[in-house]
This record gives C-alpha cells, structure tokens and sequence, in this order.
C-alpha cells in the first residue's frame, strides 16, 4: 500500500510504502517525494536511491540504426530483424512480470534463447537443489526465529543494503516495523570469510558478532569442513586453512548444534564461479546434519532485477528455467548451451532487455542488436534498434519476485509515464507477427 500528502499548493508529493524491485529483498517501506515527473528518493538504501531518483529531462526516443524513430517504426525494424535471424538469443531479462511475459512470447513466434544477467549465482543454486533439495527459510522466518547467522563469503550488505537491518534487527520494532515474533534480543552472526563492513557492524551493534577470516578461494574449502564438523569428524587440527580456522569452525559446530534455530546465508554471484555450487551443497549437507536435533535452514541471497521472477515465469511457461532455448513449439533446456556467453558464440541476433538500470548489453558483433533498455543506457556500439523502455515501480506498475520466492510483490508507479513500459514495447513487436496483447 502507499500513502501521498502534500502540505501546500506545489509542493512535493511524498509517498511511503514503496515497495522496491531492484535486489531482490523487496523493502515496502521506501519513501519519496514526487515533483510532476521528478523522483527524489527520502528513505532508501544508496543503490535503491541511485536507481529510483529521476529528474525532468524528456526521454530519448527510440531510435533505429541511429535515427530517431517512432515506437511502431522500431518495433517493425526489430520484427524485421528477429525474423530474419536463425539463432536470437534474448540477454538482460531486467523486467517485471509482464514484461517477461511478452519477451517469452517473441521468443516462442521468432526462436530464441531466454538468460537473465543475474543467473550464475541463480544456477550455482539450483545444482544443489535440483539433485538433493534443501530446506530453505524465508526473511520473515530468519527475522522471527533465527538466533545464529553464519554468513559464507562477502558481506552481503554490499549487494543487499539492508539485508541485516531487515532480518537481524537489534531490537524488537525498532524500526516500526513488527517486533520478531520469537527470536531472543540477542542474537550471532557470524562471518566465515570477509569481515564484516562498518556499515554492517553498526546495525547488528547489540548482538554477537565473530569472523572466520579466509581468503575468498577458501570459503568452499571452510564451508566443508564445517558440514564435516557437524557430522562428528574432528577437525580442531586439520592445517588446510590458515592459523586457528580449523579449531574455530569446530566450536562453531559446537554452537550450531545448540542453536534453536540456524540459517545459513551466502550470495552465489560474488563467490568466486568455480566454488559457489559447493558452498550451497556444503551449507545445505549442514542443515541436513543438524535438522535431527534442532531446526536450520539456507537462505540463498539472490534476485536482482527479479530474476526470480523470470525463473518462475518460465518454469510456468515451458516446464524448464533460464538457459532455455524456444521455439517451433518446443523447449529445450541446455544450461552450458544457451548461458548467455556460450550462447552468443552461434547467435545471429541479440535482443537485451534491461528496464531496471542502465547495464548495456554483452559485446555482440557478430548481427543485429535490438535493445529495450533504460533510457540512460550508455553503448559502446549503437544498436540496431533501441527502444527506451520506462523502469517498473518508477514510470508504471508491475509485479516481481522477493528473493526467496514466496511473495509476488506490486509495484507502483510513481510519476506521469513518458515512455512505454518494457511489456508495451515488447507488444509492439509482437504485433508485426500478427500477435498481439
């Protein structure tokens, strides 16, 4: 929900509420002050304030090789292209719902293969949970319940700003949210790997905090070992980790079995690629060690500019995930295949969505490049066809996907809209197959 008030006649609108779509942790409680068409963040996390703020210049056009063009005049171009290429491949996938939903159209009339940018950490996740499964907890269990955090690799505030303060708040409705419904005042979290930020310190002040200090090709190796400390191998004296790391990954063992209620958290895209599938399974053979006597849980961090919307729509829509090749009436999922690098070595077209920031597409040379992309998007080469897109809970409404995948959140938008949402582009498109909304 949201609320507006304006003190006097001109002044600023300022609306409370707003639900944020851009890492994945889904904050509601964002405020702004809205000016006609300009956006100026009150109450957000430095990435959420980069990335709403808007100011009153009139938006790019689309434009085609270049020109400026109308919206039908580059929806017709890039129809042109995509039927005329043999293997597209469709990179970014920043949208909302919607607009996942008309890129999976386009790519079921024209064939293509559908990647999110934010899918390595997603997949180094779903290697675990795809052979064994795992038992996951959600942000309102880990805020209500969890009494011991280990973290596994970086310091997750530097993705997730205000991953701690939602999920370990010191004190009960400290914030004005609701007060956690079970979990003692007190609680610890502990790093194995980075230390902790002196943001992150300063939020989690009251509760105990130790660090496991390790290099980050290290995490993997320090995560096992852990998972076989629970197990009952002894580990005090093994000598492949630095200094006393060993002995202190035991008593944390020791700590772990006498939790109430533990969860493990780490972010698979900043752990080095070779080892973020090990540190899920390692975290997740934890839980399962510990889930006899007491209750634990993973929390896998994720969800940037809802990927996991884009992973759910597709599940829906083809019965397989991201990496996912479409077209002639069928699917096929080949994940090394059609990962968007591996991809872009036999694709002819690259079509990049990115509605929620300006990141430009991947160096493609090799055909056309149809960009539907936030207007402040810089290029290193001109595409073929760009069509300015409006950013969802900005310039219109939509829906996304909270990290851990149980809540379907709603977007608003926030000022008069000048450009066409990614879905109405993509719609455009759609129309010169002779397919429309």
């Amino acid at each position: 929900m949201s609320s507006g008030e304006t003190t006097e006649a001109g002044a600023p609108r300022i609306v409370r509420d707003v639900v944020c779509g851009f890492c994945g942790l889904g904050c509601d409680d964002i405020e702004v002050a809205v000016a006609g068409r300009v956006v100026t963040p009150r109450k957000a996390c430095a990435d959420a304030a980069r990335l709403l703020a808007r100011g009153d210049a009139p938006p790019p056009s689309p434009r085609v090789n270049g020109a400026p063009a109308s919206l039908a005049e580059a929806a017709s171009a890039a129809a042109a292209h995509l039927k005329a290429a043999r293997s597209s491949v469709f990179s970014g996938l920043g949208a909302d719902l919607e607009g996942h939903r008309r890129l999976y159209d386009i790519a079921m009339v024209a064939g293509a293969s559908i990647d999110h940018s934010a899918s390595g950490g997603l997949f180094a996740n779903l290697d675990r949970l795809a052979r064994r499964g795992w038992i996951a907890a959600t942000l309102a269990e880990v805020r209500n319940r969890c009494d011991l955090l280990v973290v596994l690799g970086d310091d997750p505030a530097a993705s997730f700003g205000r991953l701690f303060e939602r999920i370990m708040p010191v004190r009960k409705g400290e914030s004005g949210d609701a007060a956690p419904l079970f979990a003692p005042s007190g609680r610890r979290v502990v790093m194995i790997g980075a230390p902790f930020s002196d943001a992150s310190r300063k939020v989690l002040a009251g509760h105990e905090l130790s660090e496991i200090l390790l290099p980050p090709e290290q995490v993997a190796t320090a995560a096992a070992l852990l998972a076989s400390a629970l197990a009952g191998r002894d580990i005090g004296t093994v000598d492949v980790l630095p200094g006393t790391a060993g002995a202190s990954l035991a008593e944390l063992a020791d700590l772990l079995r006498a939790a109430r209620y533990s969860v493990f958290t780490w972010n698979a895209a900043t752990l080095p690629q070779a080892d973020a599938a090990a540190v899920a399974g390692s975290a997740s053979e934890a839980v399962d060690l510990l889930s006899p006597t007491t209750r634990a849980a993973v929390l896998p961090l994720g969800g940037r500019d809802n990927v996991t919307g884009a992973h759910q729509l597709a599940l829906w829509r083809f019965g397989y995930p991201l990496r996912t090749a479409i077209g002639a009436g069928t699917a096929r999922h080949a994940p090394d295949l059609y990962a968007t690098a591996a991809a872009l070595k036999d694709g002819d077209l690259l079509l990049h969505a990115s509605a929620f920031r300006p990141d430009p597409p991947p160096e493609f040379s090799a055909g056309p490049v149809i960009a539907l992309a936030h207007p402040d998007t810089s290029f290193a080469r001109e595409p073929d066809v760009f069509i300015p897109v409006g950013t969802p809970g900005v310039d219109h409404p939509g829906h996304v996907f909270r990290m851990d995948s149980v809540v379907c959140l709603p977007l608003q938008g926030l000022r008069p809209a000048e450009l066409p949402s990614l879905a109405e582009a993509a719609s455009a498109i759609l129309a010169n197959f002779g397919r429309g909304a």
